[in-house]
């Protein structure tokens, strides 16, 4: 519910450039709801109409959070997931919030005061609870993507929660969107937020669901998209990863300012420096690692996901690489070019 007198004082800080107002998040009814008739009403039916534009066809996205008790997946548990799907278009565009699925999951482990601190979640909260593999199934089973804010960290915590669900497309609103270039310098949620003027409770799965879709309705400052269709556009890339095995200790500072980071690899098991790159980038960080920091030809490592596969404990069993022969053909000719 408006409340008048407070709603007219934030207007008139509004128009000075000496206050920035910064409102609470209100969840909507949906959004561009004026739009609705541009697109198919009914999404089981959207295939019916075949000369209908495939940008304007409605699909099902889930905003996925999950708490757990700490970041390492191997050694912590899921303590909260949280779901909220949403109607979109492949233009970027959000419509209706649909159906939310939250759920606590006993870790049968104490959970920390650090923990019960951020999250606010406690051990009394989720003793007991359990979340049933194959409602989540369910639920997911007419969603197109599963987008999280850095996935990494989500998807392998789903993954090892519920092993058994078939693999989705998934997105990272933290990776998927070039913050930097739109003058965002923080990616965390609370902070993109406060540069879109809004505020909200973090640390809870569907809040911090709603938040995210929310962002994703926004209009990018400078490139001018809407956030969604440059996640949409970056997610479905092919993604290649290289490593830079077997670096020399020296050239650690140069690695980890051109964004490598120091990772374990999940077949191999070797530890190397490593950085995940669109395919425009590819042959400009191939010839950097040859001149600059190999001294000898160096067999370079590299591995390419599509939205299936990336972000996934499972990437290199559940990937096929056969449908990328072409750019592995193009990458050995890149590593084999004087």
């Amino acid at each position: 519910m408006s409340n008048q007198p407070l709603d007219q004082i934030a207007n008139q800080l509004r128009k000075s450039d000496e206050y920035r107002v910064i409102q609470k998040y209100q969840k909507p009814k949906g959004y561009n709801l004026d739009s609705n008739n541009d697109c198919d009403v009914n999404i089981e039916n959207k295939h019916k109409n075949k000369n209908k534009n495939k940008s304007t066809n409605k699909l099902i996205g889930v905003y996925l959070d999950i708490e757990a008790t700490g970041l390492l997946y191997s050694n912590d548990k899921l303590i909260e997931l949280g779901m909220v799907k949403f109607e979109y278009t492949q233009d970027g565009r959000i419509f209706n919030l649909l159906e939310e699925f939250s759920g606590y999951q006993d870790p049968n482990i104490p959970i920390s005061g650090f923990i019960t601190k951020l999250t606010g979640i406690n051990d009394d909260m989720v003793r007991g609870h359990s979340i049933d593999e194959d409602e989540v199934s369910e639920y997911l089973k007419d969603v197109e993507i599963i987008i999280a804010h850095n996935a990494q960290f989500d998807r392998a915590f789903f993954e090892t929660t519920f092993p058994n669900i078939a693999p989705k497309a998934w997105a990272c609103s933290m990776r998927d969107i070039n913050w930097n270039d739109e003058d965002i310098s923080s990616f965390k949620l609370e902070y993109i937020a406060y540069r879109y003027n809004f505020f909200f409770e973090g640390h809870r799965a569907i809040i911090d669901c709603l938040a995210g879709i929310h962002i994703l309705s926004q209009e990018l400052y400078n490139s001018k998209q809407l956030a969604l269709k440059q996640l949409l556009d970056n997610a479905m890339q092919p993604r290649f990863k290289l490593w830079a095995q077997n670096a020399a200790y020296a050239h650690k500072d140069l690695l980890r300012t051109r964004q490598y980071r120091w990772d374990t690899h999940p077949a191999h098991g070797f530890k190397a420096w490593s950085i995940e790159l669109p395919e425009n980038q590819v042959e400009v960080e191939i010839n950097y690692l040859k001149n600059e920091i190999y001294s000898s030809q160096m067999n370079i490592l590299v591995d390419i996901f599509d939205a299936f596969s990336r972000f996934s404990l499972n990437n290199y069993v559940q990937q096929d690489n056969s449908k990328y022969t072409d750019k592995i053909n193009w990458i050995n000719g890149l590593q084999n070019a004087k």
